[in-house]
């Protein structure tokens, strides 16, 4: 049986990753696990931030961001851009985490994440005391020893972080359960 769960923010896994944007040569970095994938054609990502947030106003004035995920191990530097307000050097610098030149788009990417995804802003919504920003992926960059031979990303190798609300917890993603677009063909064959 059901039972009524208080939190209405709870859908896991989330991923847990590193906005970062630059206008007029300010740079801002912030933690986002409010983000997903929204489109294939083109490759949309959606994703929501807190007005108050210092890189909002950045990725407004530019028009782009990056996505950079981090891999486990880098906890303590997605937390404290998740904690810590402001922006600038001093906070990338505070965390351990470098900009880096993106190639598509004038936001910096974080030198330690292995994989970024280079956005340009196609849409913002108002929802609340959030606002959606919506983004098409230009540009994925990833380091090579997260590659396959093949030239894809190794999610075991990449090995990224995830969000857990409610319990508020990071936590790895876990084994592999089943092929997707195959699992699911038996049944489709019988509902024939």
């Amino acid at each position: 049986m059901k039972r009524h769960v208080a939190s209405k923010t709870l859908l896991y896994p989330m991923p847990a990753v590193l906005i970062a944007a630059g206008y007029e040569g300010e740079i801002g970095l912030c933690a986002v696990a409010w983000i997903g994938m929204v489109s294939g054609t083109p490759a949309t990502i959606a994703m929501g931030l807190r007005n108050v947030r210092h890189t909002l106003p950045l990725i407004e004035a530019s028009g782009e961001f990056t996505v950079n995920v981090p891999r486990a191990g880098m906890e303590a530097s997605l937390d404290f851009c998740g904690i810590e307000a402001g922006g600038g050097a001093g906070k990338w610098a505070a965390a351990g985490l470098t900009p880096a030149p993106a190639a598509s788009v004038s936001a910096p990417l974080v030198a330690e994440c292995p994989m970024a995804l280079e956005c340009r802003v196609t849409a913002m919504h108002d929802v609340g005391d959030y606002r959606v920003v919506f983004g098409e992926v230009v540009e994925i960059q990833a380091d090579e020893d997260v590659l396959t031979a093949d030239g894809n990303v190794d999610v075991e190798l990449l090995d990224p972080i995830t969000y857990v609300p409610g319990t508020r917890e990071y936590r790895a993603l876990g084994r592999k359960l089943a092929d997707a677009y195959s699992v699911g063909k038996p049944l489709k064959e019988r509902a024939k």
